[in-house]
């Protein structure tokens, strides 16, 4: 990692013990057609601040490079998706009950998906941030459609939200 994405203490990127959990936080996705099962790959509760964005990016890039064996310039696309994603979650819903957001990265045949989830939309009424410009919302949208292979979001049974989007396994990238 380089220094300004640098975790307070030391990450220890850790993968899933077998065997690969449920896949149920979300429905199938039109590029998995609910055929194959998936390798969570890890999982990171993130307190719902602005700094989650950061840690989470960091998160997903390290432990995707460790299991692919890819480097930075190659999850460039994965990093700015995941930024984008937690951005979307903190500033623009509610937290879990515990004040936090989860995120979750799953490998399923040649893709790498990855899920946030958060406690739900924001209370309808919420006021804007007065000096926020208009310009500013939208962009995140537009970067899905471009770089992701599908994305999507699923009202969970518990009241929380998950938004996930998938990206490919670039040719390359070692599986494991």
């Amino acid at each position: 990692m380089n220094a300004p994405d640098a975790w307070s203490g030391t990450p220890v990127l850790v993968p899933a013990p077998a065997p690969a959990p449920s896949l149920e936080l979300a429905p199938p996705s039109a590029w998995n057609n609910g055929k194959t099962s998936g390798r969570l790959l890890g999982e990171l509760d993130l307190a719902a601040t602005p700094a989650a964005v950061r840690l989470g990016r960091s998160y997903a890039r390290e432990l995707v490079g460790q299991y692919f064996g890819a480097d930075r310039s190659e999850l460039a696309d994965l990093e700015l998706l995941t930024s984008e994603a937690l951005t979307n979650s903190v500033l623009h819903a509610r937290p879990r009950r515990d004040g936090t957001v989860m995120l979750s990265v799953l490998h399923i045949d040649r893709f790498v998906r990855v899920e946030v989830t958060d406690g739900g939309g924001a209370p309808l009424g919420q006021p804007r941030v007065p000096d926020e410009p208009l310009q500013s919302h939208g962009r995140g949208l537009v970067l899905m459609k471009a770089l992701a292979i599908d994305y999507g979001t699923h009202r969970n049974r518990n009241g929380t939200s998950t938004f996930w989007f998938g990206v490919g396994v670039r040719e390359g990238w070692r599986l494991p």
